[in-house]
C-alpha cells in the first residue's frame, strides 16, 4: 500500500467568504489525490458551527484539535494562516495560496510572510507580479476555478432583470438599488452572505449584474460567476479580474465607486440588447476556461514539483 503525504490545513473561520471556498477547493484537490492525504486544523477562535457546517464533507478522521506540525509532510497556508505556524520543521513543505495584490504591501500584515520559503500560488498574474519581487520560492499562477455545474444558465431570466451584489460597497449599492426602483425596475440588491446555491439561483435569474469589488482585488469570483451564469455584467476594474474582465468584450467598466458612471451603463445595457446579448454570451464563453477541473490539472502539476 502507497503511503501518502500528509498535508495540513490551518483555517480561522468566521464566516463564508470568496477565500474560504477557494481554500476549501484545494482541500478537496487534495482529497482526490492519490498521493495525498488532507487534514483541517480550525483554529480556537473560529465559529465552530459555522466553520463546521462549511467543512461537514471532510471526513472526521481528517480534522485535528491541534496542529502539531512535526506530523506532516507539507502545510497548506493562505492568508494569515502563517500567525499558526510560528516554527515549521525543516522537513515540512510549504505551498503558500496568495490572493490578494496586498500581499505585496510593505504595510499589510501579510508581507512579513513572503520572505519565508514557500511554493506559490497566485490567483491571477497580476498578484504574481505583484509579490514576484518578494517572494522566497517558486511563484506560480493557477487562476481560479469555479463550479460550472453550479453557476449554469439553467434558469429563464426575467428580461431588464438587474441583481446588486453590493457587500463590498454597500453605500453604493443602496444608492443604485434605490434609483433603479424609482424607475420601476425589477432589481434585487444582496448585502451580505447568502449561502451559495441561493447566490447561484439569483445570478440566474437576473439578465443584469451589478458587482462592486474593491477598487484592488486578487481575482474577484463574483463576476465570473455571474458570467457563467449567463448575465450582462458591470464591474469596475480592480486589477485581479483583467484577465476575464474586459471592457464591451465580456462586460462594461465603470470608473470605481462612481454612481453616474453606474448609472449611464446600466442604462445602456437596458437600451441596447445587441450590447447585452453579446456580453452575455461573451462573458459565459470565456468563463468556461474557469473551471475546477481545469485548476486541478495545474496544482497537481504543481504538486509533480513539490512532492
Amino acid at each position: 500500500m502507497m503511503m501518502k503525504s500528509k498535508i495540513l490545513f490551518t483555517r480561522k473561520f468566521k464566516k463564508p467568504s470568496g477565500g474560504q471556498f477557494k481554500v476549501r477547493d484545494y482541500f478537496r484537490h487534495c482529497m482526490a489525490h492519490p498521493k495525498l492525504e488532507p487534514v483541517l486544523y480550525l483554529t480556537p477562535d473560529s465559529e465552530e458551527n459555522e466553520a463546521r457546517s462549511f467543512w461537514d464533507f471532510a471526513p472526521r478522521g481528517n480534522i485535528v484539535d491541534a496542529p502539531a506540525l512535526e506530523n506532516y509532510d507539507l502545510l497548506f497556508l493562505a492568508g494569515r494562516d502563517w500567525e499558526h505556524a510560528p516554527e515549521i520543521p525543516s522537513h515540512v513543505r510549504v505551498i503558500n495560496y496568495i490572493q490578494h495584490v496586498k500581499h505585496a504591501e510593505r504595510n499589510d500584515k501579510r508581507f512579513q510572510y513572503l520572505s519565508r520559503p514557500a511554493w506559490r500560488i497566485c490567483v491571477s498574474e497580476e498578484v504574481a507580479a505583484a509579490i514576484a519581487p518578494f517572494a522566497a520560492g517558486e511563484v506560480s499562477v493557477i487562476r481560479n476555478g469555479i463550479p460550472l455545474e453550479l453557476f449554469s444558465t439553467a434558469r429563464e431570466k426575467q428580461e431588464g432583470s438587474i441583481f446588486i451584489w453590493a457587500r463590498k460597497n454597500p453605500a453604493l449599492g443602496q444608492r443604485l438599488f434605490e434609483t433603479l426602483q424609482a424607475q420601476d425596475r425589477h432589481v434585487d440588491l444582496l448585502m451580505d452572505f447568502v449561502p451559495r446555491e441561493e447566490f447561484a439561483r439569483r445570478l440566474q435569474a437576473n439578465e443584469i449584474f451589478i458587482a462592486l469589488p474593491h477598487e484592488t482585488e486578487g481575482f474577484y469570483l463574483p463576476a465570473l460567476e455571474a458570467m457563467a451564469a449567463g448575465c450582462a455584467v458591470i464591474c469596475s476594474d480592480a486589477m485581479g479580474n483583467r484577465g476575464f474582465c474586459r471592457h464591451e468584450e465580456t462586460c462594461l467598466t465603470p470608473a470605481y465607486n462612481d454612481y453616474d458612471e453606474h448609472v449611464r451603463m446600466i442604462e445602456r445595457l437596458l437600451a441596447e440588447p445587441v450590447l447585452k446579448e453579446s456580453l452575455r454570451a461573451r462573458g459565459s464563453a470565456i468563463a468556461q476556461a474557469y473551471s475546477l477541473a481545469v485548476e486541478r490539472e495545474e496544482f497537481y502539476r504543481l504538486l509533480d514539483h513539490v512532492l
